[in-house]
């Protein structure tokens, strides 16, 4: 799942990835269930970073609910999330370009509710800071943050309680099927690496 951002890009975003993480699923005052990669100053100052909640460190119960694959290793799971935000060519290039918009792209194709809730509050807190609009169909057509809020409200309305239960159901119906975008950017990210090689 993909979403496109486009504002004004010399705005610096006003706090760090934890308490970023924190509107995003559950707020700790130390690091505990969340992953990085990043830190606080590629957030702040390049608007690139990556999250990613531990399921499993929150609540046991997701070592064990049933997968509907079940040969699939829990590792290559909905239970690990990564969400991704970064300027649209900055992992193709070996972030030697940027583009003209910031992307958010998920490990998977279709999220659990308590990973959309999050790429959703992402997505407007970072639009917000930069005081941008919103694109969900490769930038086709762009929206106000208070009309993809609007437009996401059913989504957006639930707690965090709400969305984690509705989750641990619905991962044992759903396909772990990779973005296909992945494999699309590796791809050019190995030619565009042939050229011009690897960034010292």
């Amino acid at each position: 799942m993909k979403l496109y951002i486009k504002g004004d890009y010399s705005k610096r975003f006003p706090y760090g990835y934890l308490e970023l993480a924190g509107k995003m699923w559950i707020p700790e005052e130390i690091q505990e269930t969340y992953s990085n990669a990043g830190n606080n100053d590629s957030l702040q100052d390049d608007l690139t970073v990556s999250l990613m909640w531990g399921k499993s460190l929150f609540d046991a119960r997701w070592n064990t609910v049933p997968l509907k694959d079940t040969d699939l290793s829990r590792f290559f799971s909905h239970r690990d999330e990564w969400l991704d935000l970064k300027f649209e060519n900055a992992y193709v290039s070996d972030y030697r370009e940027r583009g003209d918009c910031l992307r958010i792209l998920s490990t998977h194709q279709e999220l659990l509710t308590i990973d959309k809730r999050a790429m959703y509050i992402m997505a407007t807190e970072v639009a917000k800071a930069i005081d941008g609009m919103i694109s969900e169909n490769d930038k086709a057509t762009w929206i106000s943050v208070e009309d993809f809020k609007h437009q996401h409200q059913k989504i957006l309305s639930l707690t965090f309680e709400e969305a984690h239960e509705m989750s641990l159901e619905e991962i044992s119906s759903m396909d772990a099927v990779a973005d296909p975008l992945w494999k699309e950017l590796d791809k050019h990210r190995e030619e565009y690496i042939a050229i011009h090689g690897e960034v010292d």
